[in-house]
């Protein structure tokens, strides 16, 4: 069932209300409901009307009961105080958006009340120059808040169906990348409903990919835009399906045919009959059900955009290389000495295929791109982790007033129920923290087999192992490339099993140089402890951390390169995958990547908060900055999902 007037009904009743308004004079304002304002209006030509105005579904002259009248809201009462009074000079609609605008003037000076019909809209107040004077209710557009103060920010358009020119309805068809039927929703600013209709008048399958179209099909396709969007004729009437009530059209659509129809003298009131039966009258509730409604309400919405913001983040990094193309584009302008207006001034006409991609760019670097079906909001002086990063901190915020509004909630039901409001938790236990263990000032972990490995974190940590902690008996590990840890195995005497040498020579060639360079495996040898020496050979200098290797070797050869993290008895742990997973609940499983340690660190810590309920002992434990300790130098990224 229709939710709301289209553009195309919008476009009708801007003309409706051309003939029976304009040029009458406005009268007081009343608020019904949160979204619904009564404008009373002295037309020329009927008398008194009410102007029904509802932010999100539709604008029509009604005959329903006007609401009792008592002290308004702020926005009526803005209303009454500019626009009582003033007459009516002119009624719009922008850029064949589902946006009503009335021009009211009134000594001497013209303000503007803008009706946002699309879904989540709003109603404005504004003055001569754009500036929002009021507003119905608060809305965040486009991550800033539309507040009083701010100039008004139309949404961005699409093509004009209306008037749109073969060579660039072809253009779109060509690039939307979807069938036919979803490609003119999502470009030409057309409700489904008329998709359909253009498809079935040009006689073209509404399913076949639009790119696909031959030239004899483009045509027809752009001359059933012309008949159906150039149709001035009125015919109001409400399709019924079944007896009820599904669509409200200001002339007939060929989709709908045959269909029962109930006609209307004027679009006002078949809207208003529409709407009305869609709209059944509310029984009074107490007024805690009232609230509770609302709570969740709230808690629905703070959890969808949430569930946005994080998917727009995810989006970014899926689509990594598109993203840092775009951004390398304007850096690039930037490093010319472009300003941001000049960039923007240059790449909206340049060709360039990122630049298709970008919708807007201000003078500060903010910039709406389009990509994969979804519009982002990215900051060209960010990286793409930076700017993955905003939507999640975003994300997070919304999550907290989520939990906010849940409590709120929960009093909320206590109190309908008749008991007293629930006594506020009392704060969790402080989690102490552990001594640390000596090893952990390295690099380390236990190996299956129970042994202790160690690696340096750096020159002077593989000198201290070197110095306090190497024994003849221990075992060690390099790599032939430079950069790598010195490995040590604490055989404490003890015969090692092949499976822990394989897990240290993971380790070691995980946290090497190797892993930086973003290679899938490489080679590592194994010596007794006694082999390794820091006496150079003569006339040979051994820097900080070097040592020398003498005798035999024994080789590993192509050794995967793969860690894991994880959270065993209270303790963060990281190594080898095959150490630490079985050992660790929660875990993760990194490789070689594209973020630096502190994304990656969040994105770790993001994903254990989801299986780690107690927030207090995740910090003290498995911090962003524990986190980061175990991660290895260079890129890296999550492999797979957390287990």
């Amino acid at each position: 069932m229709k939710k709301a007037m289209s553009n195309v009904d919008v476009a009708a009743m801007v003309s409706e209300l051309s003939d029976r308004i304009l040029g009458g004079f406005v009268g007081k304002a009343y608020q019904q409901s949160s979204d619904r304002i009564w404008l009373s209006v002295a037309s020329p030509a009927e008398g008194r009307l009410d102007l029904l105005l509802v932010a999100g579904r539709r604008a029509n002259i009604t005959r329903a009961e006007r609401p009792a009248s008592k002290t308004p809201p702020q926005f009526p009462t803005m209303l009454r105080s500019r626009l009582t009074g003033g007459r009516i000079v002119d009624i719009r609609q922008h850029d064949f958006d589902r946006v009503l605008e009335i021009a009211v003037e009134r000594s001497g000076s013209r303000h503007l009340l803008v009706v946002e019909l699309f879904p989540k809209g709003s109603m404005l107040l504004l003055d001569e120059g754009r500036t929002i004077l009021s507003l119905l209710k608060k809305t965040v557009y486009r991550g800033s808040k539309m507040a009083a103060g701010e100039k008004y920010l139309y949404h961005p358009g699409q093509l004009d169906p209306r008037s749109i020119s073969l060579p660039d309805l072809s253009a779109w068809l060509s690039a939307a990348g979807q069938d036919l039927v979803r490609s003119l929703v999502r470009g030409l600013n057309m409700s489904g409903t008329y998709a359909e209709e253009i498809c079935l008048v040009a006689g073209v399958d509404k399913n076949k990919p639009a790119a696909e179209l031959d030239e004899m099909q483009l045509q027809r396709v752009h001359q059933a835009l012309q008949e159906v969007f150039s149709d001035q004729t009125l015919d109001p009437h409400i399709v019924l399906d079944s007896g009820e009530p599904m669509d409200v059209l200001p002339r007939p659509l060929k989709v709908y045919q045959g269909m029962e129809v109930r006609r209307y003298p004027t679009l006002s009131e078949a809207v208003d009959a529409f709407f009305l039966e869609a709209e059944p009258k509310e029984e009074k509730k107490n007024p805690l059900e009232r609230r509770i409604e609302l709570q969740r309400a709230a808690v629905a919405d703070f959890e969808d955009r949430e569930r946005e913001l994080m998917a727009k983040g995810e989006l970014i990094y899926q689509i990594y290389g598109s993203v840092e193309a775009i951004l390398q584009v304007v850096a690039g302008a930037r490093e010319k000495g472009f300003s941001y207006n000049q960039i923007w001034e240059r790449i909206s006409s340049s060709g360039l295929p990122q630049a298709r991609d970008i919708l807007n760019l201000d003078g500060q670097g903010k910039m709406r791109v389009f990509l994969e079906d979804t519009e982002l909001e990215l900051y060209a002086g960010l990286t793409v982790a930076q700017n993955a990063q905003k939507y999640y901190e975003m994300a997070k915020e919304l999550a907290r007033k989520a939990s906010g509004a849940r409590e709120a909630m929960a009093i909320t039901e206590q109190l309908r129920s008749g008991a007293s409001a629930p006594r506020k938790p009392r704060p969790a236990a402080v989690h102490r923290r552990r001594k640390p263990k000596w090893y952990e000032r390295f690099r380390w972990f236990f190996s299956s087999d129970g042994f202790l490995v160690l690696g340096g974190r750096d020159a002077d940590s593989n000198e201290e192992i070197y110095t306090k902690y190497l024994e003849r008996r221990d075992l060690a590990l390099h790599t032939d490339a430079p950069g790598a840890p010195l490995t040590l195995i604490k055989t404490e005497g003890k015969p090692v099993p092949e499976s822990t040498m394989q897990e240290a020579a993971v380790f070691a060639v995980s946290y090497s140089s190797i892993w930086k360079a973003g290679l899938a495996a490489a080679d590592c040898y194994l010596v007794k402890g006694d082999q390794v020496s820091k006496t150079p050979e003569p006339g040979e200098f051994l820097k900080k951390g070097a040592f020398v290797i003498r005798g035999e070797r024994t080789y590993f050869k192509d050794t995967s390169l793969g860690l894991a993290l994880g959270i065993a008895e209270g303790v963060l742990i990281g190594g080898p995958v095959s150490a630490i997973k079985p050992r660790a609940d929660p875990a993760v499983e990194i490789e070689p990547g594209e973020l630096n340690a502190d994304d990656l660190a969040k994105r770790i810590y993001r994903q254990f908060s989801e299986k780690v309920d107690d927030r207090v002992f995740l910090k003290s434990v498995a911090s962003v900055d524990q986190i980061v300790q175990f991660l290895p130098p260079g890129g890296s990224r999550i492999k797979g999902s957390i287990s």
